[in-house]
């Protein structure tokens, strides 16, 4: 049963992503969802091309260190802060550069009390869960999984707030600590007694889900684990960590190698990538059909 309402979250800074990317992030979820009732943007300015359903919030003050948008992207812990956000609500962030095909109020739907977190997992067997738990009590807190903050879930009511403890540490402890200085770190080590997995059947990485190391695991990915009906459940596909932007992408001839800096590879085609190859086209063409129309306002103007 999905909740009855959810909040979008977005983060936006520099010239990297633009109010496009936030337009066809926020049109795509409200056209999956009919249980999407706010969105949220924070920002470093002010951006007047954006939907007039987004309600952009600036960066609070303590977050705008211009290193924390440089390296380890501490600023997006911002995305947590209490007071801009709508109370008593699920919240799911996505990257901008993710491809939203379904319904995002399904993972919504799993923040299902205050502190509940819920995070991409760590790209290997053990994940998040009582193993990993045990092994950073055993490691006296050293150890603990490190989750993908690509996308996320979590209630705008939890107490203690991410903002405050981030804050109090910073200005407290050990500023040479790791995870001060990277947001995934820091998310995860917060939230390590309760985080839990995005369901790899709602949300994926492009890279992780679409690319392999050896032919054998390709062959697993895009022809035997589709037939268990996965990948038609799928609502996000994060493009993170891909050098392929949207013109590039649309410019792939069929069965072109996509490659990753990983190692990773796979034919550009229907064989390996399914029906998610229709999707992240047409993500691309949403968002290059954007960037015109405004580039077309602009120009009028």
């Amino acid at each position: 049963m999905l909740v009855k309402r959810w909040c979008l979250v977005l983060v936006i800074w520099g010239d990297k992503y633009s109010d496009a990317h936030v337009n066809v992030a926020v049109r795509s979820a409200r056209a999956h969802s009919a249980t999407l009732r706010r969105a949220v943007l924070f920002t470093d300015r002010d951006r007047p091309g954006v939907d007039a359903f987004v309600t952009q919030r600036p960066f609070p003050e303590f977050f705008r260190r211009p290193e924390w948008f440089t390296h380890g992207y501490i600023a997006k812990l911002a995305m947590f802060s209490r007071a801009d956000l709508p109370p008593d609500m699920a919240c799911v962030y996505v990257d901008l550069d993710t491809v939203i095909l379904g319904d995002l109020g399904r993972i919504a739907a799993l923040v299902r009390g205050p502190n509940d977190y819920l995070m991409l997992p760590p790209g290997n067997l053990i994940g998040f869960g009582w193993l990993r738990r045990l092994r950073y009590r055993l490691t006296g807190g050293r150890d603990y999984a490190v989750g993908n903050s690509s996308v996320l879930a979590y209630s705008s009511s939890a107490e203690p707030n991410l903002c405050d403890v981030f804050r109090q540490l910073w200005e407290t402890s050990d500023r040479a600590d790791p995870k001060m200085h990277i947001d995934d770190r820091f998310i995860s080590w917060f939230a390590r007694d309760r985080l839990r997995a995005v369901p790899s059947s709602l949300a994926v990485m492009f890279r992780r889900e679409f690319l392999s190391r050896s032919r054998l695991s390709q062959i697993w990915k895009s022809r035997i684990a589709p037939l268990f009906g996965r990948r038609r459940r799928l609502v996000a596909i994060t493009l993170n960590g891909t050098a392929y932007k949207p013109e590039i992408l649309l410019g792939l001839p069929e069965g072109s190698l996509v490659e990753d800096s990983k190692g990773r590879a796979g034919r550009w085609n229907q064989a390996d990538f399914g029906t998610a190859r229709a999707a992240i086209l047409d993500h691309c063409k949403a968002l290059i059909a954007d960037q015109g129309r405004r580039q077309r306002t602009t120009d009028l103007s």
